[in-house]
């Protein structure tokens, strides 16, 4: 399996896609990464003749999927950056209304139902940790609609630097091919020192520095997904940044910091428990309106502050909040887990000493009642029953015990 079988199973997909007329939901992530993608497969729809309703997603749920599924039942719906791991699920809720393509880059589980494509890179050989992004996965799908659309290679690179994707010192695999195709149109360039590599996009003029571009985005889209957020950044993307898109993200970059620095100071007077792999913590509602993966944020900001165990793993909880923009209000009590690690860790992880994210939370949520789906090594999520959190975190710790053992 590799790229070629991939691009098979894309065109049978979209040939299916074509048959369905002419309306489309797209669900997607609301980092940078999902946004990137979106705004890959938004455009090629949309050029395609498609009228595309997005529509973005913190996590997959059964309860979310469901209420989504019963509102546009009948109308294709296309996954991206989000739903491989959670196929299953989403054939239980969809059951055989929509035809459903999900293109991601996570691990995956199969939907034995006709009605779904699962198209995640993962299950042709194509890395979604390192070789591909979701953006980029995007990226070849709109070329099998459309060979014109490969001008948009320059989001698959978005994509993946939003992804880290660069972090062995430069791009790799078909994000490389991405990145030749935007440097060749001049939307991107690239310098190296020290034996990496870092880029800047040029397409609207003055080059922008894409690490924290694209770090801006997920900012738009992760503290800004009940503001409108979402849309700021893949009109960013798309057109440019804006006097719309400095004043949005002006206004949650300061919300932001200020919630972040009273946190690292609840922190640092000790609200960081600690377990024998496992260092945790819960914002609760402190982080309100922010959208719930700004924990994840959070947990990265502080992976390597001096407060920080650098040999376990971080978890953050946050209370996940009952409405859902363009889905309604639920009745739940749950809460979003967000899973990072310190630098160290992430090293120890690419040796194998230690267990990745991937299989870690994935394996822990299952034994709470918690639901899975796009999880890398070295940054995942769930959401779970509120109270479950000690009982969740005892979980890794057993698991992390099994698997040195």
């Amino acid at each position: 399996m590799g790229k070629a079988e991939y691009i098979a199973a894309l065109r049978d997909a979209f040939a299916e896609l074509k048959n369905r007329g002419k309306r489309v939901v797209l669900v997607h992530h609301n980092d940078a990464d999902g946004l990137s993608s979106a705004a890959v497969l938004y455009t090629a729809l949309s050029r395609a003749g498609f009228e595309v309703t997005k529509i973005p997603l913190e996590r997959v749920h059964p309860p979310i999927n469901a209420r989504l599924h019963d509102l546009h039942a009948g109308t294709p719906i296309v996954y991206v950056d989000l739903g491989a791991r959670a196929a299953p699920m989403i054939a239980e809720v969809n059951r055989g209304r929509s035809l459903i393509v999900i293109v991601d880059h996570h691990l995956a589980e199969e939907a034995d139902d006709p009605a779904v494509f699962n198209l995640s890179t993962e299950l042709f050989g194509l890395s979604g940790e390192r070789d591909i992004s979701a953006a980029t996965a995007a990226w070849i799908a709109a070329q099998v609609l459309d060979p014109g659309n490969r001008d948009l290679a320059y989001l698959g690179v978005i994509g993946a630097i939003g992804d880290s994707h660069e972090r062995g010192g430069k791009l790799v695999g078909e994000n490389r091919e991405a990145l030749e195709e935007a440097v060749s149109r001049g939307d991107v360039e690239v310098t190296e020192a020290d034996g990496r590599e870092a880029y800047r996009l040029t397409k609207f003029g003055e080059a922008l520095d894409l690490k924290p571009f694209a770090k801006s985005l997920t900012t738009l889209g992760a503290a800004g997904y009940a503001m409108g957020g979402p849309d700021v950044a893949i009109r960013a993307v798309l057109e440019g940044p804006s006097g719309e898109y400095h004043e949005k993200l002006g206004e949650l970059e300061a919300l932001k910091r200020e919630r972040f620095g009273l946190m690292i100071e609840r922190l640092r007077k000790g609200e960081l428990k600690k377990t024998r792999y496992i260092q945790w913590f819960s914002v609760g509602d402190r982080f309100a309106p922010m959208g719930v993966k700004i924990v994840g944020e959070f947990c990265m900001e502080i992976r390597d502050m001096d407060f920080v165990d650098p040999d376990k793993y971080i978890a953050g909880f946050q209370n996940m909040p009952s409405e859902i923009p363009g889905l309604g209000t639920f009745d739940w009590d749950l809460v979003k887990i967000s899973m990072r690690v310190p630098s160290p860790l992430e090293e120890r992880i690419v040796r194998k000493e230690m267990p990745g994210l991937a299989w870690l939370l994935p394996e822990a949520a299952k034994r709470v009642g918690g639901s899975i789906d796009a999880c890398h090594d070295y940054a995942a999520a769930s959401l779970i029953p509120r109270g479950k959190e000690g009982e969740l975190v005892a979980a890794m710790d057993d698991l992390v015990e099994g698997y040195l053992g």
